[in-house]
């Protein structure tokens, strides 16, 4: 069993600006160094952190206005776009590429370390693109691998006990050294990976989302990271989103290229949507691929347990309007970004069997 450990936790409030407030609340933030940190998507009691300013441009103009497509290309970024406050450029460069992928700035320097990270028998893994359910399939995991319970998940710091490989806290010295069986994260490329994952070793589990869905809930995230600070409007980052433009590259060739390892021997791909559709299903493909012995009415309870979780997560006061559910796209998508969306979709997707769920 892991070390279940106490601490509190950040607390995002409600975004009752995408409700139609004219004016964001002030926010809660992590410290400097936690860029990209996955939080847990439950209501933790709040540190005492200095609360964020508030952004230039009132993120009801971003959802609203900036959503409209009014002529011009969809996918062409606008000279006009690329010169207004807290620019695209800017966010640009915060990245940098790595043999074709854009990757965020604390993968430099580290990326061979990475290819030859020491892997375990006993490993088990979870990739994702960011914004694919990570921090709610982490629970779902611990909760099937450990005999956890909602309960005791709830009062652990569970992003500490499952560290993401690439993330500089607590950094890959640590990790290696981490006591069995390491639970370990990460939104890289399947390629990217430690090479010994590619010749069968360790136990790895891959979930991949919708990206109508990933991509209004990776804008909002964007939006909301001090770090990031990215004031564009939707449009703009949703083209980016299909240009391959953010931060781990491309989800298209993400997902698909563990959509092509499905079928090895270590490696188990989920979608985000399954858990809400047939969590039964789910669990039962977890508990075997991890080799968890369970009866039926054992099956029944873990069942149930992570139910609780994904109950909780929609009923948190914590988590903005848009995130979690399946389907929010229809919220924010116009039907000319729909349609232009689509045929990228296609285009993109056309040499793969891959199917998502866009609504339930």
């Amino acid at each position: 069993m892991l070390r279940l450990v106490r601490a509190h936790y950040i607390t995002y409030p409600p975004c009752d600006w995408l409700r139609g407030s004219t004016r964001p609340p002030a926010a809660r933030h992590p410290p400097q160094d936690a860029v990209f940190s996955n939080h847990s998507h439950r209501h933790r009691r709040p540190l005492s952190l200095k609360q964020r300013p508030v952004p230039p441009h009132p993120p009801s103009r971003v959802f609203a206005v900036s959503c409209a497509c009014t002529g011009g290309s969809f996918w062409t970024m606008a000279e006009s776009e690329a010169d207004t406050p807290s620019t695209p450029i800017e966010f640009e460069s915060k990245y940098f590429e790595f043999d074709g992928v854009r990757l965020p700035p604390f993968c430099r320097g580290k990326m061979e370390e990475i290819a030859s990270f020491s892997l375990r028998s006993s490993d088990i893994w979870i990739v994702t693109y960011p914004k694919s359910g990570t921090s709610l399939l982490q629970e779902v995991v611990y909760l099937v691998s450990q005999g956890a319970d909602p309960d005791e998940i709830g009062l652990m710091n569970i992003d500490e006990q499952l560290p993401v490989l690439e993330y500089p806290q607590p950094g890959l010295d640590i990790i290696q050294e981490l006591t069995s069986p390491r639970l370990i994260k990460s939104h890289l490329p399947y390629r990217f990976l430690p090479t010994a994952m590619h010749n069968g070793e360790a136990k790895v589990i891959y979930m991949a989302r919708n990206p109508k869905d990933l991509v209004v809930s990776y804008y909002q995230f964007h939006c909301s990271l001090r770090t990031m600070r990215y004031r564009g409007s939707f449009q703009e980052f949703c083209r980016r989103f299909m240009n391959d433009k953010l931060g781990y590259g491309s989800w298209f060739e993400h997902v698909q290229e563990f959509w092509e390892h499905r079928m090895d021997s270590n490696v188990l791909f989920l979608k985000y949507e399954d858990m809400y559709k047939d969590m039964g299903t789910l669990v039962e493909q977890l508990a075997r691929f991890l080799g968890v012995s369970c009866d039926k009415s054992q099956l029944e309870v873990m069942v149930e347990n992570c139910n609780q979780l994904i109950e909780q997560c929609c009923k948190s006061e914590a988590l903005s309007v848009y995130r979690g559910r399946v389907g929010v796209w229809k919220d924010v998508f116009t039907v000319s970004m729909n349609e232009k969306f689509d045929t990228m979709y296609r285009q993109k997707m056309d040499k793969s069997d891959l199917t998502f769920d866009f609504c339930l």
